[in-house]
């Protein structure tokens, strides 16, 4: 449901006199509509944010204008994560807003093993408030409880889910220091908006963080083994260093850094660890050895021809007594 509905469910379930507001509302949709046919944002600075966004020529503008929603919308903070790369492989996959602190124990303490809201939202098509998500039982991750009550992060708010055709999946996150009702009150209200903010902020940090998506299948059978020597090394600085038998290591590795679009060989290792190619054990073909027996000079598979023993096979003369 829009906001325009929304309005009009409460234009027809009051039974006394209108809120002035609410006329205010309804006259704004009115002329917006008129003017050009289109349903307007309930936010008036939605339409710059998204603006912004779509104009930002780094991931660092993104960031900024994403970062200002939690403001303009009445939120404290907020954090995108993508879920799902589907297909895609990214250099970057959280923008938030979140202090430093809480980011610092979220990895010390290794809060992702036991994250209750990405845990919570995988599962779901719809938005959850936080307040019903964060469990204070005897079965809840207390680690994890504990850091969030600390810094007063994922008590209360809304966390909701933004999907691709392409299989991207992403978790928006809003944070208030305020009242459960409030996160509910605010997101029912400009749900619209908040989920083109998103789409958008996702839009641009796809575009800003795609490595490799396209140039993978371009890679030789020698640079695939390269960065499968690299990953399994238990010295990979070492591995580096060392040249191997169809080439320099160190174009090689310029090579496979320039046909990724990567900044170093250690990503490119990633993300062929993400497509398998690791595991796929490509071997190359100085690596092969036969098993087929020679005997007497000829090939098992070469057809026996008993007038050319002499010539073929080694040891054999003609005026032999064999």
């Amino acid at each position: 449901m829009n906001w325009f509905a929304e309005v009009l469910d409460d234009l027809i379930n009051q039974n006394e006199k209108i809120e002035l507001d609410t006329i205010a509302e309804l006259r704004r949709v009115r002329d917006r509509i008129s003017q050009d046919g289109g349903l307007p944002s309930r936010n008036p600075e939605t339409e710059n944010l998204a603006s912004r966004i779509g104009d930002a020529e780094t991931l660092d503008q993104v960031a900024e204008a994403f970062g200002e929603i939690p403001c303009e919308f009445g939120f404290d903070h907020i954090t995108l994560i993508i879920l799902s790369e589907g297909g895609r492989y990214l250099s970057r996959r959280v923008l938030s807003s979140l202090p430093d602190e809480w980011w610092e124990k979220y990895h010390s303490l290794r809060l992702y093993d036991r994250d209750p809201l990405i845990e919570g939202i995988v599962a779901r098509d719809h938005e959850l408030f936080l307040d019903e998500l964060v469990p204070t039982d005897a079965n809840a991750p207390m680690p994890y409880t504990n850091a969030a009550h600390s810094l007063n992060i994922g008590t209360n708010g809304v966390i909701f889910k933004i999907a691709y055709p392409t299989g991207v999946v992403a978790a928006v996150i809003l944070n208030t220091f305020k009242s459960p009702q409030f996160a509910r009150s605010q997101f029912r209200k400009y749900r619209e908006d908040l989920l083109s903010l998103a789409f958008a902020t996702c839009d641009g940090l796809i575009h800003f963080s795609r490595i490799g998506a396209s140039t993978m299948a371009d890679l030789t059978c020698e640079e695939i083994h390269f960065l499968r020597l690299v990953a399994l090394s238990e010295d990979p600085a070492r591995a580096l260093k060392m040249d191997v038998r169809y080439g320099s290591a160190a174009n090689i590795q310029m090579q496979i850094i320039r046909k990724l679009g990567v900044k170093s060989i250690f990503q490119a290792v990633l993300i062929a660890a993400r497509r398998g190619l690791i595991d796929a054990a490509i071997f190359h073909p100085d690596e092969i050895i036969g098993t087929r027996p020679q005997i007497a000079g000829w090939d098992v598979l070469q057809e026996f021809d008993p007038n050319n023993m002499a010539t073929h096979a080694p040891g054999f003369a003609e005026d032999s007594d064999y």
